[in-house]
Order: C-alpha cells, then structure tokens, then sequence
C-alpha cells in the first residue's frame, strides 16, 4: 500500500511511502523522494525559458549542487544539463564568423566561443562530481531501479555531448582535461596529418584506470585533418546502471549454497571519435584496464558496455563484441571492437545460510562471547580500583587498559549495527575508533613500564601517571581529531557504524594500531633479552642469599641488578608473558573483527567470537589470577570483607600484623627519601638498645644505587644468623627461628667514600636469647 506524505522541509512534491501488508512495517528502503525538489530547481528552470546565457546558468547549477541534494534534485539537474546543451548550441551560433566580418572581428569571435564553451563544461564537470559525492549518493538510492538507469543513462549522453561542443570549438589541436574527484574529463583534437602515435587515457603511468586507443584507429577517424576524441572516467555511476538485463556468462564455479547477483565492480569509463554516435566500430581493438572496486567475493570478470537508445535512454550491459585479456584480484584487462561506455562486471558471491537457526545462532554466541569479555572486564577493574594494596603505576595502566576495553566492547555491542540514523552511526563510529585506540595506547605503556622496572635500580622518584595519562588518552585523540578534520564523512557506512574501507579511511585506525604494536613488541623483546641476559650473567653467592630471599623495591618492582632477583624471576616472567599475551590476542582479535565487518563470513564469524570471548578472560587470567599480590587481596577480601577499606577485628597478632603493614606502607611511598628514613629509624632503635653502640656521620644524601648495594655487601653489616634487624629492612617478611648466640666480632672501624659518601660505623652487638614470636631479646621487627 503507497502513502503519499509532503516531502522533507525546504523541498517541493510529494513523497511516497510503501507499506508492506505482510509485515505491517514500511519499507525498509524509506520513502521515494524523486519527486522532491528544492526551490533553487523551478528558479533555474526559469531562468532557462528566458533564454540567460548558458554558462553562467550552468555555474549557478555548480553552486547549487554543493549543497545537499534530493533524488529529485539529481533528475532535475540532469534534465537542465541537457537544455543548457541546446541553449549553448543557439548562443554559440550568435558569435559564428560571417563573411562580412573582419579578420580580427572573426578571430575574436572565435576565442570567445572557445572560452564560452571551456566555462561552461567545466561548470558542467563540477556539477556531476557534485551529483556523484560520497552524501549525494544516498539520494541515488532514493530512487527506484528505472529511474536510477534512466538518470544515469542521460547523465552519460548529456556530458558527452557538451563536450564535443567544447571539441568543435577549440581554435588549435589540444587536449583539455578536467579532473576532480569523481569524475575526469578529456577533450582531444589531434593533427593527424603527421606522425601519430599510440594515445593513452589518462596521461601517466601511475593510473589503476585507462584506455589505449592505436595509432591507426585514431589515423582512419580523421577528418579534415583532424580527429576528435573525448574520454571520461566516473567513479560510482556504475552501480546505477542496472544488470537486471545484462548478457553476461556466470560461469560454472557457483557453489550451491551461495547466492550470486550481477554487479559493476569497476569505474565507468567512456570514450568516443567524432561524434559519430553511441557506439564507433574500429578495424584495431580498444584496450582498458579497470581496477575492482571491491576485490573479495567476486570472480567471473566480464568485458562489458552500456548499449543504450537515444531516443527512451535506457539500456543495458552486454558483453558484444568485447574479450577478455587477463583478469586477478585487483584489475581486469580488456579489449573492445567499438568505442563506447565500458565497464567491468563480475558475479557477487553472497553468504545464504542454508538453515535459518544457523544465523541467529552466530548472533547469539557473538554477543555472548562479548557478554563474557565484559564481564572478566568488570572483574578486573573492580580489583584495580578498590583494592588499596594494589594501587601502582602499573596497575593504574591495567585499570585503563580494562576501563577503555570494556567502553569500547560495550559500544560495539550496542551500537555496531544502528545505522538507519547517519549522524548517530558517524559519532558512535568516532567514539569506537578513540576508546580501541585508548585500549591499544595503554596496552603499549604496559610494554613501557616492563621495560622500565627491569632498568631501574630503584623505583622513579616520581609517580609517572600523569605522562601515562597524556599519552593513553591524548595521542588517540590527536589521530581521531585529525582523522576527522580530514574526511568526517567517512565515519559510518551502510554495513556497520565502523569506518569506511573503499576509500582507504580504515587506516586511521590500522596504521596506529599497527605502529602500537610494532613499538610495544619492541619494548617486550629488550625485556626478555635483558631477563635472559641477567640469567646468564647473574651467578649470586649463595650463603650471603640464605636470608634476603624474595627481595622486593617497593610495590612489586623488581631490582635486576641485586641479590634476589632470581628468586622472582618467575614473577616477572609471568607479568612479560602475560603482556605478550594480552598484545597478541588484542591485535588477533580485532584483525578477525575488521574482517568480520566489511565480510560477512561464517568462518571469521566464528574466529572473532572466539578471540573476544578469551580478551576479557585472558586479561582477568595474567593480570589478576596468577599475581600473588592479587590473589593475596582476594584472601583478605573473602577472609575479613574489608578490601575496600574496613578493618579486621583486632587481636595482638592482628596488631603486629597491621603495624608492620604500616610501616611497609610507609617505606613504600615510591620516593628518593624512603632509604633515608629506613636507615635512620635504624640507626635510632639502635641507639636505644643497650646492646649498640656507634657513630654515624653523613656527608651527603645517600645514592639509591649505592646504598642498596652497599648494606648487602659490608661484612660489618651481614650477620651471619637468620635473625636480624636487616631482614626486616630488606625483606617482607621475617621468619624467626631459634638460632644459635652469634657474637660479633670487637668494636671495628669501617670506612667507605663513593660519590661523596662517608659512612663511619662502630658497633658491637651480641644476642643471648632467642627469639620470642616477633621480638628478639626486646628488639620487635614489627617497629620497622
């Protein structure tokens, strides 16, 4: 059932809705508006009956066409294109030398009509590739089939002939050519009274699009001396031009559970001799090569042309008198015996479930697999945002990382697919192609700070979020800002709210993804290499080792170059692993998710389900499941519920507990000074105990590196037992055991200067009892 409503606001006509009576809903192609117009249509139309002059009529056509344009905008256009052509032909006749002019008089005479002529199809080349823009597009599609073919076929016939009326009229032999983006145009008029050679269309060697005319062809199509010759080439008027009626083999390689339909998978390109009409039959072959529109799921290349009637211009594709020469994946290579519109048709391969359940149940297991990487998601940023003993740089960029991941996947999942309405599509296509870029810019940082807790001895002085913020956020929205100043328009296509792909806009997305990749896989190569190299190189002596296992720098950050490291080794290879993992699952992913969008396969399908499903649960596995220190937050979490900041109930081993804690935390503060207050709280319980004596002078503030090494190699300071006061500075935990009464030797002096240090030590200490719980003769570890 038709309805017929007032067209859209600032349109003239009547606009038509289909309401299919099956389905109760109307269809899903929206309305026909190729009876809409606009008001600058009837002033044009107007101004024509008038007779104005036709170049400047059709510079206003130009003007007007660069606003947004209705389907009936586009067959008006073309039908005042082609009353421009007449009214140029009656002008032109004005400015005709006659016999009782001079000279001179006809000499100007004759420039003006050439420069008539070169601005009125050059207003008439801007006007098509106005008509054939990425947004005009859309209102092509509001028409129906026939009127499509229709406006098509007179959009070809018009500009052909306006420019010969520029080729009769160009005082010398020349090539003119007009290029923009959608469409190029060339008018040649030879001297064939000489030597000619081969002609080619375009001019250049770098075209993917041409057409080689021979010498002789262009030779026996002389007249006067002179041949005439127009090429165009139009970018997306193919697929207007319908192949309901094309006479094309398909070939015998169809599988029977695929569909195939006919379509034109190249530009249109035209060419033409002297005006003789639609079709010009030559003794030697036209040779063009055409590049594939799209180059996946097409095959059966044919060799075919637009035979249209002049007189109901209308037409159909047909393979007549035309061969194949070669044809691969990207380009097709022909050879025709008449000049004329040429084009590559192939047949389209089309995914059919043969089993209808088959399809709903691909939809149902992508959007679970989703469903279950968000939920992994939320489970991890819950662990790196409440737990306070986990709260590092590193796990800032972990719980970036899952935050922007779980955005993005939500977005995917709710939005990839909503692209009735355009402006919503492009600015959720936006959001999409910032917060995978954000999950990717993190996941490099991750690669970063590996690299950098291997290098440094200690700790940075300074926290470095800020910087990590500014990169993981900033430098997406740089490429997205810029991609989007450059063509925004790209954001959006008719499959998905993603990012265009025939036009080469992907690589906004690919090319930094790739270049994070490349340079986080640098960044975990020099990790590993310097790991290996440590292991190779690094050959601890055992008995200084018996009681500084499990040494740690403040917050899980590891010091290569100190004793200790080869007992965590295991920890930081879990943490390099886990990031090779994570880099390599996020890049597989969504290389299978980009595939998965621009083509519909069962197989790819099934791929991404699967590699998004495992993205969130990989990132919880290496992240949260095999790191000790989370497992550990897990254990007090289920054992006192108080990991987001209550407190246990007290006892005296809580309470030691809890002040050890404390003072680790305070030890932990990630900066320079932190060796400092440990050594002098040292120095000071020392001091009070009856069992130290000695003198410390400092010249100057202690070296981090120097002071690390320097208490694990002073023999004055490694006592011999397992129970010391350094077992509580260097290590997390101290395990006490009833040892034997070591005695340290007589009160020594020990001198060292490096760096301008100067450290003087002299003490005497002996321990005659042995350890009770977590004191030591009245000398509790738990004040450390």
């Amino acid at each position: 059932m038709l309805v017929e409503r007032p067209c859209p606001k600032g349109t003239r006509g009547t606009a038509t809705y289909l309401c299919l009576i099956t389905t109760g809903t109307w269809n899903e192609r929206g309305p026909d508006l190729s009876n809409c117009t606009s008001h600058w249509v009837n002033q044009l139309a107007s101004k024509i009956r008038n007779g104005d002059n036709a170049a400047s009529l059709a510079n206003d056509l130009a003007k007007y066409t660069k606003e947004p344009v209705f389907a009936g905008d586009i067959s008006s256009t073309i039908r005042l294109m082609e009353q421009l052509v007449d009214i140029l032909d009656a002008q032109l006749q004005d400015l005709k030398p006659s016999e009782k002019d001079s000279v001179g008089r006809s000499y100007n005479k004759l420039q003006k009509r050439e420069k008539t002529c070169r601005v009125y199809l050059k207003a008439i080349v801007d006007t098509v590739d106005n008509l054939l823009r990425y947004d005009a597009l859309e209102s092509w599609r509001d028409m129906n089939s026939s009127e499509q073919a229709h406006a098509a076929t007179m959009l070809l016939d018009t500009l052909e002939e306006g420019a010969f009326v520029l080729a009769d009229n160009l005082a010398d032999p020349t090539r003119v050519t007009m290029p923009t983006n959608n469409i190029v145009l060339e008018v040649a008029v030879l001297n064939t009274e000489g030597q000619v050679q081969e002609l080619r269309f375009p001019q250049g060697n770098n075209e993917d699009n041409l057409i080689q005319l021979s010498a002789n062809t262009v030779k026996q199509n002389s007249r006067n001396g002179l041949t005439k010759l127009v090429f165009i080439k139009y970018k997306s008027l193919g697929q207007f031009l319908s192949t309901e009626n094309a006479t094309i083999k398909l070939g015998s390689d169809l599988d029977g559970r695929n569909s195939t339909r006919v379509a034109v998978n190249s530009d249109v390109i035209a060419a033409s001799i002297n005006k003789e009409s639609s079709r010009v039959y030559l003794t030697d072959p036209v040779y063009f090569t055409l590049k594939h529109i799209d180059p996946h799921n097409y095959f059966n290349a044919n060799c075919s042309f637009w035979n249209y009637s002049e007189r109901t211009m209308m037409g159909y594709w047909s393979t007549q008198g035309c061969r194949l020469i070669e044809t691969n994946l990207t380009h097709t290579t022909c050879a025709c015996s008449h000049l004329t519109n040429f084009a590559i048709l192939m047949a389209h391969r089309e995914i059919v479930y043969t089993d209808s359940r088959h399809g709903q149940f691909l939809d149902v297991i992508t959007r679970m697999g989703i469903v279950i990487s968000l939920v992994c998601l939320a489970i991890c940023i819950f662990t790196f945002c409440f737990f306070r003993g986990l709260q590092s740089d590193r796990n800032t960029i972990h719980k970036n990382l899952c935050i922007n991941l779980f955005i993005a996947e939500s977005l995917f999942l709710i939005s990839i697919d909503k692209t009735s309405n355009v402006i919503a599509c492009a600015i959720l296509a936006g959001f999409l192609h910032y917060f995978f870029l954000v999950a990717f810019a993190w996941m490099c940082l991750e690669g970063v700070q590996l690299y950098l807790m291997l290098v440094e001895v200690f700790e940075s002085e300074y926290s470095r979020k800020k910087y990590y913020y500014v990169v993981g956020y900033l430098f997406p929205a740089i490429v997205v800002g810029v991609s989007a100043a450059i063509d925004y328009k790209s954001y959006g296509t008719e499959k998905a709210c993603w990012l265009r792909v025939d036009n080469n806009f992907i690589w906004s997305f690919i090319g930094p993804v790739a270049f994070i990749i490349l340079l986080n896989l640098v960044f975990l190569v020099i990790t590993l290499c310097k790991m290996v190299k440590h292991s190779n190189t690094l050959k601890p002596d055992s008995s200084r080792l018996e009681n500084i296992n499990n040494y740690r720098v403040c917050d899980g950050y590891y010091n290569t170059d100190l004793p200790g490291y080869e007992d965590n080794k295991p920890f930081i290879k879990s943490w390099v692993l886990g990031a090779f993992a994570l880099m390599c699952l996020l890049g597989v992913t969504w290389s299978f998710g980009l595939f998965l969008i621009n083509e519909e396969t069962v197989v790819m399908t099934y791929l991404f389900t699967v590699f998004n499903a495992f993205q969130g649960v990989f990132i919880f596995i290496f992240h949260c499941a095999l790191q000790k220190k989370v497992r550990k937050e897990y254990s007090k979490c289920f054992r006192h519920t108080y990991c987001c900041g209550g407190l246990p109930t007290e006892s005296p081993h809580s309470v030691v507990k809890a002040s050890t804690a404390r003072t680790s935390a305070r030890y932990s503060s990630g900066t320079q000074s932190r060796i400092r207050r440990m050594w002098n709280d040292t120095v000071r319980k020392q001091s009070e105990s009856s069992f130290i004596s000695g003198d410390i002078n400092s010249t100057s503030t202690l070296n981090q590196g120097m002071t690390g090494n320097y208490l694990l190699t002073n023999p004055l300071l490694r006592p011999h037992g397992t129970n010391n006061p350094y077992n509580t500075l260097l290590a997390e935990t101290v395990v006490c055991n009833t040892p034997t009464a070591p005695v340290f030797n007589p009160p020594a002096n020990y001198r060292e200067t490096s760096m301008g240090v100067k450290l003087n030590f002299a003490y005497q200490m002996t321990f005659t009892e042995p350890c009770q719980g977590f004191k030591c003769h009245g000398y509790s570890t738990a004040k450390w």
